[in-house]
């Protein structure tokens, strides 16, 4: 069980860090909603405990969206980067209640965003459009609800501790 409760989190952002490469037929507005799902979880597991996830798993899935997506080498990996020291700023929320968490998210959506639009404008030497980063920051503040309740629940930890108070009758 401890070594599951170790693989989950990684397991899970390589497996969204997948999700995000597929073809999915999306407008060329909507694509960018799509890598930062990974981000999701990499906020999620690192806000609640940093030393399950970590720092070249980040990386790696960073990398690996660069690459399958023939984006420039390093963009994403310094996003996720970016966000995961973000993510680890958020220590002191760990006993707060969801929507303080979705709060904190919220936040540091926002300053990933902003981030990732400076990225993009000095890779290309120009103001790129904002909107699409905008769209895409509030696609994944709305979907940070359910992905984190699914994210839970695939936690052993988490169901671990359900038990453990189930079973104290608390």
């Amino acid at each position: 069980m401890q070594v599951l409760s170790q693989v989950i989190p990684s397991l899970s952002v390589a497996l969204l860090s997948l999700l995000a490469m597929l073809p999915w037929g999306l407008p060329s507005d909507s694509r960018f909603v799509l890598p930062l799902l990974p981000y999701i979880a990499i906020h999620y597991w690192t806000a609640r405990d940093p030393e399950r996830l970590p720092e070249w798993v980040v990386f790696l899935c960073g990398l690996s969206v660069d690459v399958l997506t023939n984006g420039p080498l390093g963009y994403w990996s310094l996003i996720y980067l970016a966000g995961y020291v973000l993510a680890m700023g958020a220590g002191e929320v760990r006993s707060s209640g969801p929507g303080a968490r979705w709060l904190l998210f919220l936040s540091s959506m926002a300053m990933l965003i902003v981030c990732a639009w400076a990225l993009s404008s000095l890779y290309y030497f120009d103001l790129v459009d904002w909107t699409p980063f905008a769209w895409a920051a509030v696609a994944a503040g709305l979907a940070y609800p359910a992905l984190a309740f699914v994210l839970r629940s695939a936690d052993p930890r988490t169901a671990r501790r359900t038990n453990d108070r189930l079973e104290r009758g608390v």
